[in-house]
């Protein structure tokens, strides 16, 4: 079982989190929650940057793992 910090849930936590990491991003919201929803990947800089808006409670490797890569259609 992984029980890894993740993106989604440190965005959870608290009203106005996606708000202030979107806008310390210039993003719109919504790209932000794709990334955190595993629907976007996150650049490295990126991820990097959300590291440090979270005050690296949330890890970069976290970040990259939350990607849900798409398998290849039969």
């Amino acid at each position: 079982m992984n029980n890894e910090y993740t993106l989604r849930m440190w965005l959870d936590e608290k009203r106005g989190r996606l708000t202030r990491i979107a806008k310390g991003l210039n993003k719109h919201y919504t790209w932000v929650s794709q990334i955190a929803n595993g629907q976007k990947k996150a650049p490295l800089d990126t991820a990097i940057k959300i590291a440090e808006l979270t005050n690296n409670e949330v890890s970069i490797q976290a970040i990259a793992r939350a990607y849900k890569s798409r398998s290849p259609k039969n």
